[in-house]
């Protein structure tokens, strides 16, 4: 039986609970990084295996550790592919610019841009020697695309995510090393969860929209986009690694 192990940021809801109940449910083994638990995740799985550390992204010096201790605690000689999941993001401060703090500036571009990037670096060398399948998921959001006020972090931290993809791909593609990393950058649409609730029930400009969105049945099920996103990894196949476009996935 393959033997997949799954690194999922962000766990505790939303996506990222969908995407490791589902990944589990096929008997893959799935670790869990968060700041709690959700201790639903895995209660029901008869085949996978499911591990959970918590971890504060926004605390910058514990990620090195956090990941060095995850691979080395992995046997690749009974393995089949890893793959790292950046899920774990926050759409807060919702305010204007000037109205934020320096340390709410600070810690949302940390968990939403810096601390990916940095767990992207180690798994990437960490795992260099490795003769598995290696893929990395970076999450986007259309707010990458599009300007909002009073989102001024979101917007920029997911549109750094995105060229921030591309380049790694690239670099993939034109690097030397003998097994290339497989990059995904998803968009997977405006989504019911947690997120979504706390952008329309805030007092910013766009709070209509979104609740709007919410109310006209336009929201994606997050346990169909991890589906989608799972079999993206499944189908998939890059002879050269490198990166997959972001793409909104399709209701």
């Amino acid at each position: 039986m393959p033997n997949h192990v799954c690194i999922i940021t962000g766990v505790s809801s939303g996506l990222g609970a969908e995407l490791a109940n589902n990944l589990l449910e096929d008997g893959n083994t799935v670790i869990g990084l968060s700041r709690t638990n959700n201790e639903v995740i895995g209660k029901d799985a008869a085949a996978g295996k499911y591990y959970f550390y918590p971890v504060d992204l926004t605390h910058l010096e514990n990620i090195k550790t956090v990941v060095q201790n995850l691979i080395s605690a992995i046997n690749q000689y009974d393995l089949d592919s890893i793959t790292l999941i950046n899920n774990a993001a926050s759409v807060t401060p919702l305010k204007e610019i000037h109205l934020c703090s320096d340390e709410e500036i600070m810690k949302n571009i940390q968990l939403n841009l810096v601390a990916p990037m940095l767990l992207t670096s180690t798994f990437i060398r960490l795992t260099s020697d490795w003769r598995v399948g290696r893929k990395i998921v970076n999450i986007l959001s259309g707010s990458g695309e599009y300007p909002a006020p009073s989102m001024s972090l979101y917007c920029s931290a997911k549109a750094a995510m995105n060229m921030f993809s591309q380049c790694i791909g690239m670099e993939q593609d034109q690097g030397q090393a003998a097994n290339k990393v497989q990059i995904y950058a998803v968009d997977p649409g405006m989504m019911d969860t947690p997120m979504q609730q706390t952008a329309r029930e805030s007092d910013t400009a766009l709070a209509k929209y979104f609740a709007d969105q919410k109310a006209e049945g336009n929201l994606m099920d997050p346990a169909n986009v991890a589906n989608q996103i799972i079999k993206l990894l499944r189908t998939s196949v890059s002879v050269n690694g490198g990166l997959y476009p972001a793409c909104e996935l399709e209701e």
